[in-house]
C-alpha cells in the first residue's frame, strides 16, 4: 500500500479541521438551514410540558356539505408543503384555489370543493402528557 505524501496529509488534515470548526459553530450558533454542519433542531429540542402540540390539517367542504381532509391521495398535496407555504396562505387564502383545483382534477366524478380551510388542531398537554382536550382553529380560508 503507498502511503500518503506530506502535500496529502496535509490537505487531509486541514480538511478535517475545516469541517469540524464549521460542525462546532454550526451546533453552537446555526440552525437547521446549515444542515450538515448543525444538528436538526426540530428533532433535537421537545416541546413544553404545559404547551400544546400543533398539527396542521387541509380540509374541503364540497357542494354537498361534507367536510373531508385533504392529502396527497385525494388532492396531491402533503401537509409538509402546506405547513412550509402557510405564512403565504394566512396573508393571501386565494392560494389554496390551486388545492381546490387539484382536488377537482384528482376526483372528477365527485362533488368540487366549495371552500378550502387550513386548520391548526392543538393537542393540550398537562406534564408532558395529552388531556384529550384538542382545539381547531382555521388559520386560512379560502371560499370563491
Amino acid at each position: 500500500m503507498d502511503r500518503l505524501t506530506t502535500r496529502g496529509r496535509v490537505l487531509r488534515i486541514g480538511a478535517t479541521l475545516v469541517v469540524g470548526a464549521l460542525t462546532l459553530a454550526g451546533t453552537a450558533w446555526g440552525d437547521d438551514t446549515v444542515f450538515p454542519f448543525a444538528p436538526f433542531r426540530m428533532f433535537s429540542t421537545a416541546d413544553k410540558p404545559n404547551e400544546p402540540v400543533l398539527v396542521l390539517r387541509t380540509d374541503g367542504i364540497d357542494t354537498t356539505g361534507r367536510r373531508l381532509e385533504l392529502d396527497e391521495r385525494n388532492a396531491g398535496v402533503r401537509r409538509a408543503e402546506i405547513e412550509a407555504q402557510i405564512e403565504r396562505f394566512k396573508a393571501d387564502p386565494s392560494l389554496l384555489h390551486s388545492v381546490q383545483e387539484a382536488y377537482a382534477q384528482r376526483n372528477p366524478g365527485r362533488p368540487p370543493l366549495v371552500e378550502v380551510d387550513v386548520v391548526e388542531v392543538r393537542h393540550h398537554l398537562h406534564h408532558a402528557q395529552p388531556t384529550g382536550e384538542i382545539t381547531e382553529v382555521v388559520l386560512a380560508r379560502y371560499h370563491p
